[in-house]
């Protein structure tokens, strides 16, 4: 557990959360000390343009003081959210300002052109990847700010103080790439739930795309494989991956062969036991968002 934040991480959806309470394990991996799942009353989020909309703080403060009443006491947490509730963009600047706010307006004005929405309404935080003479690429995460303003306050209301907010697939990647060995070659990441799936690709250690979409009745997911296998060899040259990185939770087997065919790579399940000491519980049906709690402590 590198990171200096507190054990306690949240994950946060639109019908449920879980709290994971995390600890250093015999050797230098974390070990879940607790896990549970907690479903939010009634419909407290309604779809948004970018992230949902908060319409009922109550229904969501009310599972945290069932979750406050379980757990006993203590005060800060990292909260991990979809990666659907955020736009993940990498941003190319020909130079970018060394005042921070100048450079916050900046990033923000960059964005106007591949977001359907003012910027004003975004909270922003953005990663400098890497500089050259012809300018600076970013990596820009963004999210509507009353969203998380209101995710703030009911947690506030509960007692609780948010130290980091953050997707959830980014932090399934950290957990893989701080036990990789360093390489120069492409490997994908897909994390699949239910309504929606994150493809990303890393050239070494760079992100080349990054993308979250919704899954709906109209296509399946292994159409939806098809089509971004095809954008990226169109796109990127991206074929012939070093390693596919697949995370979600109880999966087909059949999505691997599909992802092995599309993607032209040997695919890798990502699961809990290889990123924990131990658990003494059946934690499949949430391992991926457990995975990710132990990506916060990464760095």
């Amino acid at each position: 557990m590198a990171r200096s934040f507190p054990p306690d991480v949240v994950v946060l959806d639109s019908e449920s959360l879980i709290h994971a309470r995390l600890g250093r394990g015999r050797k230098s991996d974390p070990t879940v000390l607790q896990a549970k799942s907690y479903r939010l009353s009634g419909q407290p989020f309604t779809p948004g343009m970018v992230s949902p909309e908060l319409i009922d703080d109550g229904a969501l403060a009310e599972a945290l003081r069932r979750l406050r009443m379980e757990s006993g006491k203590w005060d800060k947490v990292s909260l991990l959210l979809p990666d659907s509730w955020f736009r993940i963009n990498l941003v190319d600047l020909p130079t970018l300002p060394d005042k921070a706010t100048e450079a916050a307006d900046v990033v923000r004005w960059s964005l106007k052109r591949t977001l359907p929405i003012d910027p004003a309404e975004l909270r922003i935080a953005y990663e400098v990847l890497h500089k050259t003479q012809a300018g600076v690429r970013l990596l820009v995460i963004s999210a509507i700010e009353k969203t998380l303003a209101g995710i703030e306050r009911a947690f506030g209301a509960a007692g609780f103080e948010i130290v980091l907010i953050e997707p959830v697939g980014l932090n399934i990647w950290n957990a893989i790439a701080v036990r990789e060995a360093a390489t120069s070659r492409d490997r994908l990441f897909l994390y699949v739930r239910e309504t929606d799936f994150t493809t990303a690709v890393f050239r070494g250690s760079q992100p080349l795309f990054i993308r979250s979409r919704n899954l709906n009745a109209e296509r399946t997911l292994q159409q939806e494989i098809r089509l971004s296998a095809s954008y990226l060899r169109d796109t990127l040259q991206a074929s012939g991956f070093e390693s596919c990185y697949l995370a979600g939770n109880q999966l087909d087997r059949e999505l691997d062969k599909a992802v092995a065919e599309e993607f032209g790579g040997p695919v890798h399940r990502v699961t809990l036991a290889d990123f924990t000491d131990s658990s003494s519980a059946d934690l499949s049906a949430i391992e991926a968002e457990l995975t990710a709690c132990t990506g916060v402590f990464t760095g």
